[in-house]
């Protein structure tokens, strides 16, 4: 988990969209947050491209219990992004 952790902290420091990916899930209520998952679930319940599978991946990690709020606070307190 740790590695995915730090890969997708990388991300965010190389693609500011990314991370304002990161910062609106972690924003999120508990209840926007289940609604938005399912959304990603019904979304990429039929797709089979690798890209799309990635994608699936980074929301499930992100969606999962604090990661989201462990990205912003590890590229805040780096002073990478505002």
């Amino acid at each position: 988990m740790d590695d995915v952790l730090q890969e997708i902290v990388n991300a965010c420091i190389e693609d500011r969209r990314i991370f304002e990916i990161v910062q609106a899930v972690a924003k999120m209520t508990v209840q926007e947050r289940e609604q938005f998952e399912s959304k990603v679930k019904n979304y990429y319940l039929s797709r089979t491209d690798q890209v799309d599978l990635q994608a699936y991946q980074f929301y499930t990690f992100i969606l999962s219990e604090s990661n989201a709020q462990r990205i912003v606070e590890i590229v805040s307190s780096r002073g990478l992004c505002v």
